[in-house]
This record gives structure tokens, C-alpha cells and sequence, in this order.
């Protein structure tokens, strides 16, 4: 692979990671939790007014670093379904246990 054509791939993975973290930006999450996530990460962002702060966490634009926003997304996403699998097991363990009994 040429040199030119190892960039071109890079800039269209980068403009894939841009819509896709613009996409979570706006739709995914609440503009309360878009201020928790600029307070916490506030190195990745950068404002040139304060105008764009506030479309910022509106939801309108996306100023952040794509790649850190999708992997934060991914371990929420990660957590939340490993918690949701875990009540699972513990409700099915609990019906078992109670089902145990009432046999006895």
C-alpha cells in the first residue's frame, strides 16, 4: 500500500469516527450528561466562543475527540449489559431457590 492511498483510508476512518461520535453526541446522550462528559474530559474539547459552548451541549456540533468519546460509549455500553446479565442470573437463581422450596 502506497503512502497516499494508507492516508486516504486514515481520513475516511477519521470521517467514520466523526459521524459516528457526532451521531452518539447528539442523539445518545442527555445535554446534562453532555456537560458531566465536558466537565470530566475537558482536554479533548476545544471553544473558540462561548456561543459554540452552548451548541456544544445542545447537542448541535461536536468539538471533542471522536475515538475517546466512542470508547467511553462502549464501556458504558459494556457495563450496563454485563449489570443487566448479572440481575438476570441472580433473578433465575432466586426463582430456582424458591422453586426448590416450595417442592420440599
Amino acid at each position: 500500500m502506497k503512502p497516499d492511498e494508507r492516508l486516504a483510508e486514515v481520513l475516511e476512518n477519521r470521517t467514520c469516527f466523526d459521524d459516528e461520535a457526532w451521531e452518539v453526541w447528539a442523539q445518545c446522550l442527555s445535554p446534562t450528561e453532555r456537560l458531566a462528559y465536558i466537565r470530566k474530559h475537558r482536554s479533548q474539547f476545544r471553544f473558540t466562543d462561548y456561543d459554540e459552548v452552548i451548541a456544544v451541549v445542545r447537542g448541535c456540533r461536536f468539538t471533542g475527540c471522536s475515538s475517546q468519546l466512542l470508547r467511553w460509549r462502549h464501556r458504558i455500553r459494556a457495563r450496563t449489559l454485563q449489570g443487566a446479565l448479572l440481575f438476570s442470573i441472580a433473578v433465575w437463581l432466586g426463582v430456582i431457590w424458591l422453586a426448590v422450596r416450595f417442592i420440599r
